[in-house]
């Protein structure tokens, strides 16, 4: 699972609501069905992302295709006008909840990756007091490979390189360490002095 892809893939996805919202709103006959091609999408990022929750919005898909039907049983008959309001309205409410579903997956990968990356800046200080970073003028993939083995070599930050190397993809451990070294080297920190030059 790579929790960089899910925040960017499905704060993407999230990101286009607000349009779709707005369509409700000036109730434009295209609003319901604009609402089951994003959770068509929606369906397919998650599947992509295999994520659990996906499926969800295939139900939620049904939901909106079934709501001019059963308004027009209820109510013996309806018009076109009634069916299509009836439709917007299922339509608003299951964005709703799909926007809640996709909310609380980003939230929850947010935090996992924020809880990594405090415990990257921790080993990162432990380093720093150890040996001096590559130079920033380093490219950046290279730069991110140093470190690394720097972290898995070093005594006192290879449990937590071992740790990260086991709970996150390389990729995410990339992103944390380039988001690290970055705040590192904006605060000009990059080349702290090492312990035996202190003493």
């Amino acid at each position: 699972m790579i929790l960089c892809v899910q925040i960017e893939k499905l704060g993407s996805q999230l990101s286009k609501l607000t349009q779709l919202m707005d369509k409700y709103q000036r109730e434009e006959p295209s609003f319901a069905d604009d609402a089951l091609e994003w959770l068509e999408e929606s369906e397919k990022a998650m599947s992509i992302l295999r994520l659990p929750e996906g499926s969800e919005m295939s139900a939620l898909r049904g939901r909106i295709m079934k709501a001019a039907h059963v308004s027009n049983i209820i109510e013996g008959h309806s018009t076109r006008k009634a069916q299509r309001q009836a439709r917007d309205i299922v339509a608003a409410e299951s964005l709703e909840r799909a926007e809640a579903i996709m909310r609380g997956r980003l939230h929850s990968s947010e935090e996992r990756l924020q809880f990594f990356e405090e415990k990257l800046c921790e080993g990162m200080t432990a380093l720093m007091l150890q040996t001096p970073l590559p130079e920033k003028t380093l490219p950046n993939m290279e730069r991110l490979k140093h470190v690394w083995e720097l972290l898995r070599q070093e005594k006192s930050t290879r449990p937590l390189a071992l740790y990260l190397a086991a709970s996150l993809s390389p990729s995410d451990r990339s992103f944390i360490l380039d988001r690290v070294l970055n705040r590192v080297y904006n605060e000009g920190l990059g080349q702290l002095p090492s312990s035996e030059s202190i003493q």
